[in-house]
C-alpha cells in the first residue's frame, strides 16, 4: 500500500509533467533548448525528484532527450521523423476510419467543415491559428468516432510528436491555407 507520502510525490510528478508537456506541445519550449531539474524544481516550488519523474516520462514518449553527463533537452524532430510520424499516424487513422465510418456523427463534421470556412477569412496569423487547432479537431474526431480507446491512445502519443514539427512550421500560410 502507498503512503501517502508517496501520493504526493505521484501527484507532484504528474503536475509538473502536465505542465512540461503543455509548454512542449505549444512551442513554449523549443526544441534543443536545454533545461535542468533544478530549474525547473526552482520555478515550480518542487524537490527535483518529481521533475526527474516527470523528465522520465517525457523521454519515454521522445518529447525530451535525457544525454548522459551533457542534461535534458526538449527534442528535435528531423524532416525524416516527421515524415515517418506522419506515415504512422495516416495508416492509424485509416483504421479509426474503417471502424468509424458508420458511426460519425454528421452534425460535428459539418460544423468541423463551417470552422474550416470560416478560418479562410481570417487574417493570416489567425488564420494558421486557427488552422492548427481545427486540424487537431478533425484527426481527433476521426479517432474518437473508431470508438477504440487503443487507437486513440496511440494517435493522441504520436500528435505530441507532431506537433514539435507543425509548431516549427506553423508559420507558412500557403500550406495552413491549403490544409
Amino acid at each position: 500500500m502507498k503512503s501517502s507520502q508517496d501520493k504526493v510525490g505521484v501527484a507532484l510528478s504528474d503536475k509538473v509533467y502536465q505542465k512540461l508537456y503543455r509548454q512542449i506541445v505549444s512551442g513554449k519550449l523549443k526544441s534543443g533548448r536545454r533545461i535542468t531539474e533544478l530549474q525547473i524544481a526552482r520555478s515550480e516550488g518542487v524537490s527535483q525528484a518529481p521533475v526527474r519523474e516527470a523528465l522520465k516520462r517525457l523521454a519515454e514518449e521522445r518529447l525530451v532527450d535525457l544525454v548522459p553527463r551533457s542534461g535534458c533537452y526538449i527534442a528535435r524532430l528531423t524532416s525524416e521523423d516527421a515524415n515517418y510520424l506522419f506515415e504512422i499516424r495516416k495508416r492509424l487513422e485509416s483504421l479509426a476510419l474503417q471502424c468509424a465510418f458508420d458511426k460519425f456523427d454528421i452534425q460535428k463534421i459539418e460544423k468541423l467543415r463551417e470552422k474550416f470556412k470560416t478560418s479562410l477569412e481570417l487574417e493570416q496569423s489567425q488564420m494558421v491559428a486557427q488552422e492548427l487547432k481545427l486540424d487537431e479537431q478533425h484527426h481527433s474526431l476521426i479517432c474518437e468516432s473508431s470508438g477504440s480507446r487503443d487507437l486513440q491512445a496511440l494517435t493522441n502519443k504520436l500528435w505530441a510528436r507532431i506537433q514539435l514539427f507543425r509548431i516549427r512550421e506553423a508559420t507558412d500560410f500557403d500550406r495552413a491555407r491549403s490544409a
